[in-house]
Order: C-alpha cells, then structure tokens, then sequence
C-alpha cells in the first residue's frame, strides 16, 4: 500500500488488521497512521509492533495509546525495547497502567531520563518492580519526588543500591517512611551522607533499628545529629558499638540522655573518652551505676570532677 493508501484507511479498517499484516508494515507507513487508527488496533496487532516499528511512532502516536492498550504492549521486545523518547511520550495516564512486569522491563537508560511526574505516576506497585540497578537509575529529582507511600515499599535491596547523592535528597518524611529491613540495609558511607535534619528525622523506634555496625561506623557528625529523645532509644548493644572518638564529642544534654541504662553499657574504654563536662553533668543515678571496671578507667580529672552528689 502507498502512503496515501495507509492514510485513506478508516480507523474501522485499521480495526480488523491481523498480526501479521501489521507485523509486514514498514515504519513510514506506520508514522502515516492517525492516533485515531492506532487506537483501533486490537490486542493481537499491536503486540506484533516490532521494536523498530514502535521507535518509529511519534510522541502524539504514543500518547494517544489507551491505558489498556499500553498495559498490552509484551515486556520483550516492546518496553524492553523502547528509547527514551518513547517512553517519555508516554503520559502519567500510561504509565500508571504499566504492569509491574513491564515496569520490570524497562532499560536502566530510559528509567534516568524519566520525568518526576512518571517516577509519581509508577504508584507504589511500580515502584516495588523495579530492581536495584533501576532505582540506582533514578535521578535525584526523582528520588525527591518519591512519594511517602512509594518509600514506604522500597526494599532492603533497592535502598542498599542508592546512591549517597540520591540518599541525600530524600525527605524527612520519606525516610521515616522506610521499613526495618531497608532502614538496616543502609551502608555505613549512606548513612553518613545523611544530613542532621534527616538523622533526626528517624523515629525513635527506627533509631532502636539501627545495627550495631550502622552505629559504629557512625561520624561525629552523624551521633551529634541524633537529638536527646532519639537518644534514650539506643539499645544497650548500640551504645557499646559508639566509638571513643564519637563518645567524646557527645554533648553533656546527650550523655545524660543515655540514662542509667545507656552508661551501663559503656565500656571503660568508653567511659574514659567522656569529657569532663559530660562528668560533671551526669546524674546521681547514673553514677550509681557506674560497675567497678568503669570507675577504675576514671582519670583523676574525670573523679575530681563528679560532684559531692555523685
């Protein structure tokens, strides 16, 4: 058929076109096809497309796919295969019918040039398909975007495969959001790449979450940003994996935070590291607890410096 043929067909005949017929279209006869025509396209057919025959349709063209059509379209070769100008054309509408199959399917090089509005548009079922290297593809903007449901889903797996430059733009919100196992998935560099505002952001149950790695790998910067009612919240375990040199930058407010408990599990090596202001603020009850080992790591300036009460 000449071009003018394909465009003097009625969408009524597009309609009836089998497999193979569309299948034996060249991509110049495909880009003569109305939005009207491809929208009569019936299942069949326009799974036959071929990866070339869809890269060959416009922006308009794709756009003007239903939502039950796109939800057609094979995870090979046809999403597997489309270039990022095809699945940009593709509408929110559209992307919301994707499967999570197909969502699967989709090359780690059209995933980064995604826009937010599409990144949003995946739900929280298109954002659990996707698999690591896929997240990992995901532009800052659009980790920033994400919304709280959508992190609330991301997997242990996903959130070890962030970057720390895509960690950093993650909302407050958003991390508070996340589950214990992807909270614990975090590596000691992500971790670290979260600023003070999101460290404090952490409830006080996922401050309990954090493993005893997590907390010993922690900066100064990073223990400092816990505030004093996150603070209470470590376990007995997480306090003795502080290192020294982050014990000694705790701040007085933050040591007394600890409570009876939390100097307990210091060890005396832990105990020596405290300044002697955080001495001096401790509290008549936890002194008491201090065990003999502790008290004998003391320097003379630490017991000078526990007041008469103490």
């Amino acid at each position: 058929l000449t071009t003018g043929d394909i465009v003097a067909l009625s969408s009524a005949q597009v309609g009836v076109l089998s497999s193979a017929q569309v299948a034996g279209l060249t991509t110049d006869q495909l880009t003569n096809f109305s939005t009207d025509d491809l929208r009569a396209l019936g299942s069949a057919a326009l799974r036959a497309l071929s990866t070339a025959q869809i890269a060959a349709l416009s922006s308009d063209q794709i756009g003007a796919l239903s939502s039950s059509q796109v939800a057609m379209l094979t995870t090979a070769p046809q999403v597997a295969g489309l270039n990022s100008d095809s699945l940009n054309a593709l509408t929110s509408s559209q992307i919301a019918a994707l499967t999570s199959a197909q969502v699967a399917a989709i090359g780690t090089a059209q995933i980064a040039t995604m826009t937010s509005e599409d990144v949003v548009a995946l739900g929280t079922a298109g954002i659990k398909a996707l698999g690591s290297a896929q997240v990992h593809a995901l532009s800052t903007g659009n980790i920033e975007a994400l919304t709280t449901a959508q992190a609330g889903v991301l997997s242990s797996g996903q959130v070890a495969g962030l970057g720390t430059a895509q960690l950093a733009v993650l909302e407050t919100d958003d991390l508070r959001a996340l589950g214990s196992a992807a909270l614990r998935s975090l590596s000691s560099s992500q971790v670290a790449a979260l600023d003070s505002d999101q460290i404090g952001a952490l409830t006080s149950a996922q401050v309990a979450q954090l493993t005893t790695a997590q907390i010993a790998a922690m900066g100064s910067d990073t223990l400092n940003a816990l505030t004093s009612s996150q603070i209470p919240s470590l376990t007995s375990s997480q306090v003795a994996a502080i290192g020294t040199a982050q014990v000694a930058t705790m701040t007085t407010e933050d040591v007394v935070a600890l409570g009876s408990s939390g100097l307990k599990a210091m060890g005396s090596a832990q105990i020596h590291a405290l300044t002697t202001g955080d001495i001096v603020a401790l509290t008549t009850g936890q002194a008491a607890v201090l065990s003999s080992a502790q008290a004998a790591g003391l320097t003379s300036t630490q017991l000078a410096a526990l007041e008469t009460d103490d």
